[in-house]
């Protein structure tokens, strides 16, 4: 997320307003509540699961999105414009740790095509350290199609022609209910809002 949607705003916005400056913080579930609730952070960006309805959060929807394979443009696969799944069971995956929100998307997608998921590899939560082996043609990954799609993407990276299986995820903007924002928090979040608009239409 903050290689994605946080970074097409940041970019945008530093442009227009060079003295801004942001701190930006990686969390997800509890921990990433627990900042909002304790008002270390004035807002986040996260995939939400339902678990947020109980909490005195706003959820502001922005956009479904489905995970899709990832290649390097270098990878063989990259080139093929059709791809079987179980073709891709044996292939070098890196993955984010079994606690992130798109390891249960990957076992749920291959188990619904009869196949049991691949061997991982790498595990890291490091997106640097994971773009970096898919430059290398070697390695496959699981990435949210939005990244894909936004002003700044890695030309180097390659959604594969694969049918996926796997349920859209929303992606939302969380705050603290009554809780004012500063001028800097709504024009982020109007940027990003501005950001997403068009290539929600798009797809």
């Amino acid at each position: 997320m903050a290689a994605g949607p946080v970074l097409a705003v940041i970019d945008r916005l530093t442009r227009r307003h060079p003295r801004i400056v942001f701190h930006v913080l990686t969390a997800a579930g509890a921990p990433l509540y627990r900042d909002l609730m304790e008002r270390k952070v004035e807002l986040a960006l996260s995939l939400v699961t339902g678990a947020e309805a109980g909490a005195d959060l706003v959820v502001e929807t922005l956009f479904d999105d489905h995970f899709v394979v990832v290649a390097g443009s270098q990878s063989p696969w990259a080139h093929r414009r059709k791809i079987e799944l179980a073709e891709l069971v044996n292939e070098a995956w890196t993955l984010l740790p079994s606690d992130s929100v798109a390891s249960p998307v990957i076992v749920e997608a291959f188990r619904a095509r009869g196949l049991e998921p691949p061997r991982t590899t790498l595990i890291t939560p490091s997106l640097n350290l994971r773009n970096r082996l898919l430059a290398t043609g070697r390695f496959l990954t699981v990435l949210p199609r939005f990244a894909l799609l936004l002003p700044g993407k890695d030309p180097a990276l390659k959604a594969l022609p694969v049918d996926f299986p796997n349920a859209p995820r929303t992606t939302a903007i969380l705050t603290l209910r009554n809780r004012t924002m500063s001028p800097l928090a709504e024009l982020f979040i109007e940027t990003i809002r501005a950001i997403v608009k068009p290539m929600v239409k798009r797809r």
